[in-house]
């Protein structure tokens, strides 16, 4: 493998991780306000939300965090409802990337 396209994987690897730790980030503050989170409970919320992403690949560890949170409020919504706030967000965030690159 040339040395080019492994700078290139090992760029695209590290933005991956920066755009879902943002889009984490963000979708946390979104949901921690629709849940009516005070800034103290938002800081706790940020980070549960944070760390679930690490216990299986893909967005679906988040939503349930999430999904979790709504119906212990009684909150209705629908995990393709997260699913598609979390896919905005990621959109958001990589835009936000690329134009500072």
């Amino acid at each position: 493998m040339a040395v080019m396209e492994m700078e290139r994987i090992e760029v695209e690897t590290r933005m991956s991780g920066q755009v879902t730790a943002r889009r984490n980030y963000l979708l946390a503050i979104w949901a921690g306000r629709e849940l009516g989170l005070t800034e103290r409970e938002l800081s706790g919320f940020i980070e549960a939300v944070m760390q679930s992403d690490f216990e299986e690949p893909g967005p679906h560890d988040v939503i349930r965090t999430l999904q979790a949170e709504f119906d212990i409020r009684g909150l209705a919504t629908q995990p393709c409802q997260l699913l598609d706030k979390l896919k905005s967000i990621e959109t958001n965030v990589r835009a936000e990337l690329h134009m500072t690159d």
